[in-house]
């Protein structure tokens, strides 16, 4: 008698026969039978290497990835004389399920932190350039796809099919040729949104040529490889430092004001007030959220410069709540 489940018993002669029944179903071709032979000497945990390895390589046949893929994993965390083995099927899985980008980013990890021996090696080497040149492919057929929606979208000046395009945009790598994006950075029709998705995009990719953006009046050049996050350029920091204490006295507030700062940073990207204005921007956004909750402000300052930052914050909102809501 056999290792048992439960209740029930795998004697030997069953498990013989399942055995030899499920090698047969692989050997014929007919994957399905060869899964209902091989899963009970699965579950009754008889399984030999030779079986676990026929019932991965069948699940993948008939397209139960998921189910060979939790197979798999286990095995790699036991069978320390078989990993490889099953390193190699779990590839294979990956590749059959068009999981390329898990298939690079798992032999990235693979090739950095173990000592594979050379056969292994230059295999997955082959199969990691072919899943490149693979994912490149794909990327590019995405990439011409949404470009091509992007560029209908703005001939129809359809914001928010826009915003939807070029946030799925950013997901691409950069494509060769971008005059088309840079084209738009200097178009004032295009929203300033868009415009900062598209600078955003650039500086993830590492874009090192320069780039010219105008954006409300303003013209710069750019080289976005440089460029840092709005959420950490020094400005935006010294600005929120100087509001902290609004969070003590007003939580409420706080948060208003941490929204139309977020807000209008992000709409005039990669524009930003200098250390010079900071103390103007700083009094707009308190004024602002004292305006918007409706509570009496102590200080009134009527400064110009004052007056010109609260317009800008509140145009910026607009735009934000144009494409993204309020």
């Amino acid at each position: 008698m056999e290792k048992h489940n439960g209740d029930i018993v795998l004697f030997p002669k069953w498990k013989s026969a399942l055995e030899h029944t499920g090698f047969q179903a692989v050997k014929e071709k007919r994957y399905q039978d060869a899964v209902e032979s091989f899963v009970p000497l699965i579950q009754h945990r008889v399984a030999t290497n030779e079986v676990v390895t026929a019932l991965l390589m069948s699940w993948i046949e008939v397209g139960q990835y998921r189910q060979a893929e939790e197979l798999c994993q286990e095995q790699m965390k036991v069978e320390e004389d078989h990993y490889y083995q099953y390193l190699h099927i779990y590839i294979t899985i990956l590749f059959q399920d068009n999981r390329y980008q898990e298939l690079i980013d798992l032999l990235d990890e693979v090739f950095e932190t173990e000592d594979i021996p050379h056969q292994s090696r230059t295999q997955l080497w082959q199969m990691y350039e072919v899943t490149r040149k693979l994912l490149q492919d794909v990327h590019k057929e995405e990439s011409d796809k949404l470009t091509a929606d992007l560029i209908q979208a703005v001939e129809h000046n359809d914001l928010h099919r826009q915003w939807m395009t070029i946030n799925q945009l950013k997901k691409q790598p950069l494509p060769r040729d971008v005059t088309s994006f840079e084209k738009w950075l200097l178009d004032e029709r295009i929203h300033p949104m868009i415009k900062t998705a598209i600078v955003q995009w650039f500086r993830d990719e590492g874009y090192s040529e320069i780039v010219k953006v105008r954006k409300f009046g303003n013209e710069l050049e750019i080289v976005p490889s440089q460029l840092n996050s709005f959420q950490s350029d020094y400005i935006i920091q010294q600005i929120q430092m100087r509001l902290g204490s609004i969070e003590q006295n007003n939580p409420t507030m706080f948060e208003l004001i941490q929204d139309l700062l977020q807000h209008y940073c992000f709409v005039r990207y990669p524009l930003h007030p200098t250390e010079l204005e900071i103390d103007a921007v700083v009094e707009a956004l308190k004024q602002l959220g004292h305006e918007y909750l409706q509570i009496p402000s102590r200080v009134v300052n009527h400064d110009d410069k004052v007056a010109k930052y609260k317009e800008e914050i509140e145009l910026c909102e607009q735009h934000y709540i144009v494409l993204v809501g309020g």
